[in-house]
């Protein structure tokens, strides 16, 4: 008998070789789907071996087509490489295009890439169903697209953040090195660290970790290297994964500060738009010290599993407090705890009510 063949999913981001937050989103989808779905992505074969060994994933079942012009293709080669699949993933730079399909899925990952609701763009959306991160996105997105978005966070890899290492003290912040408009103000905790070193931080060390992909983050990371001197500061750039899940094993504090200092009224798209390495870093008992702004503030409970912070009195005090180390362990449980509501369980589980609901 012969098999009966699966329908056909495809997947494009214009942003794929970066390999940031939302890169690891949306190939998590595509290797969520890839048991039941063929799976195919637009997109070069070389970001297949880089993708699985910063983010951890098995791509094994999902095809690469090698083609990377497929926004610049004509609206009739277009439509007929999309007449192929039975639905669709596009994670879009602020642009959108007529799918000949009846399912296509639209992820929006910041404020920054929501399409403008001019008539046009009206027409083109009845045919997109809009996914996104988190409530600060999808109240973004409502406002102003005139659109319910479906709220998909992203999942956890919970056993390989959650192995055991021996804590030390470690102050960790993760964040990929990037200028406007998603700066993740590792320059501004470097400094703080630095300004309380002899009087609060004396016996930790501050690992800066982030992924580097573009010219304008080189800059940034030589900065924190010359500015690092003279103090227990790492900067790690482009970690394996398996490293990545060891430094957060052995840190006890996890710092972030995307937001800081900016007008998020105006431009929310200097805010975390959902705090994937604050997840990462609970998941590994370690805690969250984290600016109050965006995504941040749905994943984490003040006092509860984490902190949040609105200025640099608050980062230092609500540090120094987690140095209490029976204070510590008790919020390094509930901060596993939450992070546990982020597995890939239930991300399928979500993401299968999405697809079929």
């Amino acid at each position: 008998m012969l098999n009966k063949q699966k329908p056909k999913i495809g997947f494009y981001s214009p942003y794929l070789s970066i390999f940031g937050g939302g890169e690891r989103y949306l190939l998590s989808i595509a290797k969520s789907l890839s048991d039941d779905f063929e799976v195919s992505l637009f997109g070069p074969i070389e970001i297949k071996k880089e993708a699985e060994r910063l983010f951890g994933l098995d791509l094994e079942k999902i095809k690469f087509s090698n083609d990377q012009q497929f926004l610049r293709k004509s609206f009739i080669k277009k439509t007929l490489d999309l007449t192929a699949y039975n639905k669709f993933f596009y994670m879009t730079d602020g642009s959108l295009f007529f799918s000949p399909l009846k399912e296509n899925f639209l992820i929006i990952q910041s404020p920054a890439h929501i399409p403008k609701l001019n008539l046009l763009n009206r027409i083109k959306l009845r045919d997109w169903k809009i996914l996104c991160y988190s409530r600060f996105m999808a109240d973004i997105i409502f406002l102003k697209l005139e659109r319910q978005a479906y709220i998909l966070p992203p999942p956890i890899d919970i056993p390989a953040f959650g192995k055991k290492e021996k804590k030390e003290n470690l102050i960790l912040t993760v964040g990929r090195f990037f200028p406007y408009p998603h700066n993740k103000k590792q320059d501004m905790l470097l400094a703080i660290f630095k300004k309380y070193y002899q009087k609060v931080f004396k016996d930790w060390h501050f690992v800066i970790a982030g992924g580097l992909n573009e010219e304008g983050g080189r800059k940034i990371v030589e900065e924190l290297q010359k500015e690092s001197k003279g103090y227990p500061v790492e900067v790690q750039v482009n970690l394996p994964f398996s490293k990545l899940c060891r430094l957060y094993a052995k840190a006890k504090i996890y710092w972030h500060g995307a937001g800081f200092e900016e007008d998020l009224v105006r431009y929310p798209e200097r805010a975390e738009h959902f705090g994937i390495t604050t997840l990462e870093a609970m998941t590994a008992a370690c805690v969250p010290v984290v600016f109050a702004g965006g995504g941040q503030t749905e994943i984490v409970k003040n006092g509860e599993n984490g902190f949040l912070w609105r200025n640099e009195k608050e980062l230092v005090e609500k540090t120094e407090k987690l140095m209490d180390s029976n204070y510590f362990t008790r919020i390094s449980r509930q901060a596993q705890k939450r992070a546990a509501d982020y597995s890939f369980k239930n991300f399928n589980e979500k993401l299968e009510k999405i697809i079929y609901g």
